[in-house]
C-alpha cells in the first residue's frame, strides 16, 4: 500500500462530491473503499494505486479511466439512437461478468452495480468501480440491508429479505438489456412508483439483428424467483459467450 504526497498527483477529474449525506458517512465509505480494492488485482477491476491524507480528508487513489462510464456511454448512444452491434454488446458484457466473477470468488458483493459504476479506459475496455458500499462475505453471513441504487437493486434487497451474491447477477441483467436495448427495462414504473411485478423484459433482437439466445442469457439473470436466477459462474459455463460476440444467428 503507497501513500501518496498530495502535490505530486494531478487532478484529472472530480468523480463525486458532497454525495455522502454527512462526513462520518464519507470516511466510512472511503474506508471500505481503500479495505475492498487494496486487497483486489483484475484486469477489469479498476487499479488502486494507493492513498494520501490531508488535514481535513483521507483520500484514495485510483488508476484514470479515459472515457468516462458506462452510463455516459449509453446515454450518448441512446440520444443518437445507435444500438450496439452484438459482437460489441457481448464483449462489454463479459468485461463487466468477468469482473464480477473475480468479486464473487473473492467473497465480495458489489452491491452498487450499475452503468455509472462501470469505467471505460481508453482501449475501451470496462472496469468494475465504486466499492463503498460493497461488503467482503463470510461463512453463513446474512445480507439484509437495503443499500443499492434504487433502478438496480434486486427484488429481494428492496424489500429487506435476504439476499447474496445473486443480487449482483440482477443488476448485470438490467445493465445487459441497456446495451441491447438502450434503455432501462423498468425505468418508467418504478420512477411513477408503480408496484413491478418484474416480468423478463424482452430483447427486440429481430430488430437489432440478435441472436434469440440473448434473450435467453436476459431470462437467466432477470428473475425475481432465486430459485430461477442462475449464479453467474454458471451462466458463463453454460453459455458461450465468444461464439455470441462473434454470431448473430438465432
Amino acid at each position: 500500500m503507497e501513500q501518496f504526497n498530495y502535490s505530486a498527483l494531478h487532478l484529472h477529474a472530480v468523480l463525486a462530491e458532497g454525495c455522502f449525506g454527512s462526513p462520518d458517512y464519507a470516511y466510512k465509505a472511503v474506508l471500505k473503499e481503500h479495505t475492498i480494492l487494496s486487497q483486489l488485482s483484475h484486469p477489469r477491476i479498476v487499479q488502486y494505486l494507493g492513498y494520501f491524507q490531508t488535514t481535513s480528508s483521507w483520500n484514495i487513489v485510483l488508476e484514470f479511466a479515459e472515457r468516462g462510464n458506462l452510463a455516459s456511454f449509453l446515454d450518448r448512444r441512446s440520444a443518437e439512437g445507435a444500438f450496439l452491434n452484438q459482437h460489441t454488446v457481448m464483449a462489454k458484457f463479459s468485461d463487466i461478468a468477468d469482473g464480477l466473477v473475480y468479486l464473487h470468488q473473492r467473497n465480495v458483493i458489489h452491491r452498487d452495480l450499475k452503468p455509472a459504476n462501470v469505467l471505460i479506459c481508453v482501449d475501451n475496455r470496462l472496469k468494475l468501480a465504486d466499492f463503498g458500499i460493497s461488503k467482503i462475505m463470510h461463512e453463513n453471513d446474512l445480507n439484509r440491508t437495503i443499500v443499492g441504487t434504487p433502478l438496480y437493486m434486486a427484488p429481494e434487497v428492496a424489500r429487506g429479505k435476504d439476499y447474496d451474491y445473486k443480487s449482483d447477477v440482477w443488476a448485470l441483467g438490467i445493465i445487459f438489456y441497456e446495451l441491447c436495448m438502450l434503455q432501462h427495462p423498468f425505468v418508467d414504473g418504478l420512477l411513477k412508483g408503480r408496484k413491478q411485478k418484474f416480468s423478463v423484459p424482452q430483447i427486440d433482437c429481430q430488430r437489432l439483428g440478435y441472436s434469440t439466445a440473448l434473450q435467453l442469457l436476459c431470462d437467466m439473470m432477470i428473475q425475481k424467483d432465486l430459485t430461477k436466477r442462475w449464479t453467474l459462474e454458471n451462466i458463463l459455463t453454460q453459455f458461450h459467450v465468444l461464439v455470441l460476440m462473434n454470431r448473430t444467428d438465432s
